[in-house]
């Protein structure tokens, strides 16, 4: 019985984890950034949000989406840059945790999706709903990890055609790529 109690005890922890994109030094700027610019989820319900795209040199840098400055939301239509690897985007402080649509987008586009705002980052993983804490203290925004490449492992594609895969999930089959559509619309408890 106290075994029980111990293994119960283990499985309603959330998963703490290193993580290769936001350990690097460019990864970390590009998750405060764009937490910046959202008036770091503390100046009303508005996002921000980016691609994290892997370079060929094994650096991480951020493609930030136009400012849709929408309730709730942030958009994108238009091509998936090429060697996306994750989508980063905020939160309001009030919502810190990933949403359900969090989930469902990382699943539908295979890739990871990153909910950060001022007090915490979370990431959501293709088909697993298990909630990754990166972090949950406050202080991570003036933190600088000492990791400047990443490690070029992640578990998702980095290729084109994994892009292109992701922008045709829900179109008819034609001849024809059609145009990647995300929005980061959440739906908070």
């Amino acid at each position: 019985m106290k075994h029980a109690i111990h293994l119960l005890f283990l499985f309603a922890l959330p998963l703490y984890a290193a993580d290769d994109i936001f350990d690097t030094v460019d990864g970390h700027a590009c998750f405060r950034e764009i937490l910046r610019k959202s008036g770091w989820g503390l100046a009303g319900p508005y996002e921000r949000a980016a691609f994290v795209i892997e370079q060929s040199d094994g650096s991480i840098a951020c493609a930030e989406w136009p400012s849709m400055h929408t309730y709730h939301a942030e958009e994108f239509r238009g091509d998936v840059p090429e060697h996306t690897i994750a989508i980063a985007h905020t939160h309001p402080a009030e919502y810190p945790l990933p949403s359900q649509h969090d989930y469902d987008e990382a699943t539908r586009l295979g890739i990871p999706v990153y909910t950060i705002t001022i007090r915490a980052v979370y990431k959501s993983m293709p088909g697993d709903r298990q909630r990754y804490v990166i972090t949950e203290k406050q202080s991570w925004i003036r933190e600088t990890p000492a990791t400047t490449f990443a490690s070029g492992r992640r578990g998702v594609s980095t290729s084109t055609s994994s892009a292109t895969d992701c922008r045709m999930k829900d179109t008819e089959t034609t001849s024809r790529v059609t145009p990647f559509s995300f929005t980061t619309t959440p739906r908070y408890p």
